[in-house]
């Protein structure tokens, strides 16, 4: 291996950074969507037939509050989601995750992979394992599978010329990968 800069990301992961980023996965994958639609089609439909369950009853006032208030229901589904998954993941980060997943973290961009290190314990992520990255909320989400990933707060570089040295080493070899090129 060279003598040259290995760029490096280093920053604090605490309980809520991991809370945010994996309530932000989460939001953000096709199994959710998918649910949420479901849900909210499930919903609309209850109370499309309990407003024509009303209405054929006689009861035209009830059949009107369900037409008018399921609209209102719909739409809150996906905030009690959002919700009810805060407050799972604030509960599994109380509980312990894993054992030295909160604290000081060290990414390095290497030949060979992305190495990953806190003072529990260290780990290769060899290039052909990364699947796909992807920038939201101010994290880098380095995914090794479709419920695997690294965040990388983008907060973990002193300044622009550190954060651009990084992703142009790690996309750099990202494109190796891709492309079978050898190292040079």
């Amino acid at each position: 291996m060279s003598t040259t800069h290995t760029p490096t990301a280093e920053f604090e992961l605490t309980p809520e950074d991991w809370q945010e980023v994996n309530v932000e996965h989460f939001f953000e994958s096709p199994l959710f969507r998918e649910a949420s639609e479901k849900t909210r089609i499930v919903v609309g439909l209850l109370f499309v037939t309990l407003a024509l369950f009303s209405l054929v009853s006689g009861s035209m006032l009830a059949a009107l509050a369900f037409a008018l208030s399921g609209p209102a229901v719909v739409a809150a589904v996906g905030p009690l989601q959002r919700s009810a998954q805060r407050e799972s993941m604030r509960k599994l980060s109380q509980q312990g995750v894993s054992n030295g997943l909160f604290g000081p973290h060290r990414v390095e961009v290497r030949e060979e992979g992305l190495f990953h290190a806190t003072e529990a314990y260290e780990s290769l992520i060899r290039w052909h394992a990364i699947e796909d990255v992807r920038e939201r909320g101010g994290h880098f989400f380095i995914y090794t599978g479709p419920n695997a990933f690294l965040p990388v707060p983008v907060t973990a570089f002193k300044d622009s010329a550190h954060l651009r040295a990084f992703s142009d080493a790690f996309y750099e070899r990202m494109a190796r990968r891709l492309t079978g090129s050898s190292t040079s």
